[in-house]
């Protein structure tokens, strides 16, 4: 056997050793899994959106790994992560997105969460009850992005990019309508209310309304808004009237406007301010720029006039009261001093233009003026019996009442003239009617009259006492044949007429002797006459004639 050289140069021969083929292929699965594991990376790499934070009040119903993002009712993302904001005043909400939504995510994104909700459009979100919240968008429209967002209770009025007007309404109002509630034209649903609040700096609330188009073409500057509350009871002079609200404004109140058409009227942009009013009737009597001023002075009372109170002229509304009471500076101080309060009324030259043409407000300030030198006067009246309210009549015909007319102009104002009249003149005429009652002597009226009265009393018992003896003289037998033997007596009185008529003999007699008297009375006329002349005719004879006396020769 050839012995192995031990020197350092020398090298053993190599082996070869055949390995299996099985175990070759085994080192190939964790390549395999390494390949498809960077797949699966750059896959999830590539489909993996944007990441965004979600601010929110509280995280009730929102659950890690379990709340869905979507966007049109399909599923764009998860919530990842919840945790406390750093300021403790609400949670900060994590949520991964997928690819899809990686272009919806803008600036102007709105971001809700979708659960049960009963509103005045009905009940939405039922779905939620068996599959929990989840959290819905909407595509923004903005070319700026943002990873942070501020999650909403409700969801948005107007879709991003939705055609419309938005416009802001600010108000004096003693209640404040919710987010949803319907804008109204002509009782027709138009819009709806964003958002709402109160502003306590200036004690004013805010409303975002949003008209959807082609509604919005009924906006233009002239445009009067208000809110309109479930049931209005208004008392006039003509009754009450109850106005009620559609069915969505019953149930959570709703804001309705009118656009009137006016030759200064212009179109209006997106987020232009108006003025909020409290009712219809408030923006009726809205002055315009022709509304003229007067200042009248009473000194009845007041109680029942307001401001908006009907001004009327023979039974027209002309005008409202403006301002009850109405001092000028310092003014009230005097008030026991003067004894009258000032109240100014505003007269609306428009309520006096029926089925005419616009007139300046020159001509019409001309014409009142015309009305007062005349004698115009202002006067309280009852306007509704029921609920005592009052209003201001004006009047022009003459009348014995005192006129109170303290200034011509007072605080800028032409004064009117004022009369007392109504229920309170009513009443102070029948108190001072009362008090001269009072000072008649009714203590000495009434005893004479307790006199009279005991006098007729002793008058009426004598009458009774002779109304009985009457009584039993009537039921006497004598008495009761009295009226036979008077049928008798008449009996007897008509045969004897009888004899005497005409065609009667003795009648004919009685005509016979009358006619021979007559003519024997004309045959003593002749001889009557001649005693009236000579009363001694029948002793001396009528024929001598007197003697005439001569004189002595």
């Amino acid at each position: 056997m050839k012995k192995h050289d031990s020197s350092p140069n020398y090298h053993a021969p190599a082996r070869v050793k055949k390995t299996n083929v099985f175990t070759s292929i085994v080192w190939l699965i964790p390549l395999i899994a390494l390949i498809a594991g960077g797949w699966l990376l750059v896959k999830d790499i590539r489909n993996r959106g944007p990441v965004v934070t979600l601010l929110m009040d509280s995280a009730e119903g929102i659950e890690v790994n379990n709340t869905i993002i979507k966007v049109l009712n399909v599923d764009v993302g998860r919530v990842t992560r919840i945790k406390l904001r750093d300021d403790q005043k609400g949670v900060e909400v994590t949520a991964q997105l997928s690819a899809d939504a990686k272009d919806l995510i803008r600036s102007d994104t709105q971001f809700w969460v979708v659960k049960p909700r009963i509103d005045q459009s009905g009940v939405t979100g039922l779905g939620t009850l068996l599959s929990g919240s989840y959290i819905a968008f909407t595509p923004g429209k903005s070319q700026e992005t943002k990873d942070v967002f501020v999650v909403q209770d409700i969801p948005p009025i107007a879709a991003i990019g939705q055609s419309g007007l938005r416009l802001n309404l600010i108000g004096k109002n003693d209640r404040i309508l919710n987010v949803s509630s319907p804008v109204l034209y002509e009782n027709f649903m138009v819009g709806q209310v964003e958002s709402a609040h109160f502003d306590p700096s200036d004690q004013s609330v805010h409303y975002t309304i949003f008209i959807q188009s082609p509604n919005d073409k009924l906006i233009n500057s002239a445009s009067r808004f208000w809110l309109e509350s479930g049931i209005n009871i208004e008392t006039t002079g003509s009754g009450v009237k109850l106005n009620s609200a559609p069915l969505p404004a019953l149930l959570s109140g709703a804001i309705s406007f009118d656009s009137p058409k006016t030759s200064d009227s212009k179109n209006v942009k997106s987020e232009d301010n108006f003025t909020l009013y409290d009712s219809r009737s408030e923006v009726a009597n809205l002055p315009d720029d022709r509304s003229l001023y007067y200042t009248a002075f009473f000194k009845q009372s007041v109680r029942g006039l307001s401001a908006g109170s009907p001004v009327e002229y023979k039974g027209l509304n002309v005008g409202v009261v403006s301002d009850v009471p109405y001092f000028d500076r310092n003014d009230s101080l005097h008030l026991f001093e003067n004894g009258w309060i000032p109240v100014r009324i505003r007269i609306e030259p428009s309520r006096l233009e029926i089925n005419a043409d616009e007139q300046s407000k020159e001509h019409w300030k001309q014409q009142f003026q015309t009305a007062l030198n005349k004698g115009l006067t202002a006067t309280i009246s009852s306007n509704n019996l029921l609920t005592g309210s009052k209003m201001i009549e004006l009047n022009d015909q003459p009348s014995a009442s005192p006129k109170l007319r303290p200034h011509t102009v007072y605080a800028g104002d032409t004064v009117i003239a004022t009369q007392g009249g109504g229920l309170d003149d009513l009443q102070a005429k029948v108190a001072d009617l009362l008090d001269k009652f009072n000072n008649l002597p009714l203590d000495k009226t009434v005893a004479g009259l307790n006199g009279s009265l005991a006098e007729l009393k002793s008058t009426l018992k004598s009458a009774n006492a002779a109304l009985s003896s009457i009584d039993k003289l009537v039921g006497k037998p004598q008495t009761q044949n009295i009226p036979n033997e008077l049928n008798q007596t008449l009996k007897e009185l008509r045969q004897t007429l009888q004899g005497v008529s005409p065609q009667s003999p003795i009648y004919g007699d009685v005509q016979n002797t009358l006619q021979s008297l007559d003519k024997t009375l004309k045959d003593v006329q002749p001889v009557i006459n001649t005693l009236k002349e000579k009363p001694n005719a029948l002793i001396f004879n009528s024929s001598s004639k007197d003697p005439i006396p001569k004189g002595s020769r």
